[in-house]
C-alpha cells in the first residue's frame, strides 16, 4: 500500500494522473486512475491511497481530525491503470 496527499494532477483524454506526497518521509509518487465522473472530482489536498487494482480515495472535506476515530473518513473505489510511480505525461503536441 502507498499514497499520500494529492498535490497535482493532469486529466487525459481516457485516464486521470495523479501525483501525491507522503505524509511520512514526503516521497512522491504518482498514479493513473480510470477517467470517470468520481475521479474528475479528485483535488489537491485530498488523500489517495492504493494497493494491487484498486485506489482509495477520500475527499479533503470528508476527513476527520487527524487520529480521530470520529471522523468521516471513507475511501471512494477508483480503477487504478497500470502500476504505481509513473512520471508526469508531457503535455506538448
Amino acid at each position: 500500500m502507498i499514497g499520500g496527499v494529492v498535490i497535482e494532477i493532469i486529466e487525459l483524454n481516457d485516464r486521470m494522473w495523479i501525483n501525491c506526497r507522503e505524509k511520512i518521509g514526503h516521497h512522491e509518487c504518482a498514479i493513473y486512475v480510470e477517467k470517470t465522473n468520481k475521479s474528475r472530482s479528485i483535488s489537491e489536498g485530498d488523500i489517495i491511497w492504493w494497493q494491487a487494482g484498486w485506489a482509495m480515495w477520500t475527499p479533503a472535506f470528508n476527513r476527520g481530525e487527524y487520529g480521530s476515530r470520529c471522523g468521516k473518513d471513507f475511501d471512494i473505489r477508483l480503477k487504478r491503470i497500470g502500476y504505481s510511480g509513473v512520471n508526469k505525461p508531457s503535455l506538448s503536441i
